[in-house]
């Protein structure tokens, strides 16, 4: 069985369910419809407007949580609840500062551009030059 034959197989079984999926849906449709006629129109009327009532309901409900689910995220999380680092337990933090008596290492040294002629040119004079 080559990689075209499993490609295939695999369309196969793509084709079936949609067409299957196809076919429960326009029976769903043909049964609504066969609903929809066996009642008045002002119940249709009726149906249709507790439909839209029911939609609204649930856009406000669904607005409602999004707007909670936000908070929760933006405002639960509260930075004051954490433990304190600077009270921990470890010895760094307990150890005397190591770098206070020691002088800078450059002090001694001398400046790496004192006698530097062209530290104040321009790059197209030393392009010229």
């Amino acid at each position: 069985m080559g990689f075209k034959d499993i490609l295939n197989k695999i369309g196969e079984k793509h084709r079936a369910r949609k067409e299957l999926l196809k076919e429960a849906d326009d029976q769903l449709r043909v049964q609504k419809i066969l609903e929809d006629r066996s009642k008045s129109s002002n119940e249709r009327e009726w149906e249709r407007f507790k439909k839209e009532d029911r939609e609204e309901q649930i856009k406000i409900e669904l607005n409602e949580m999004r707007k909670n689910r936000q908070r929760d995220i933006h405002f639960n999380h509260n930075p004051l609840d954490t433990p304190n680092i600077m009270k921990a337990e470890w010895e760094v933090l307990k150890e005397r500062n190591q770098f206070t008596e020691r002088k800078s290492m450059f002090s001694d040294n001398e400046f790496i551009h004192k006698n530097n002629p062209n530290m104040f040119r321009n790059n197209m004079g030393l392009i010229r030059g």
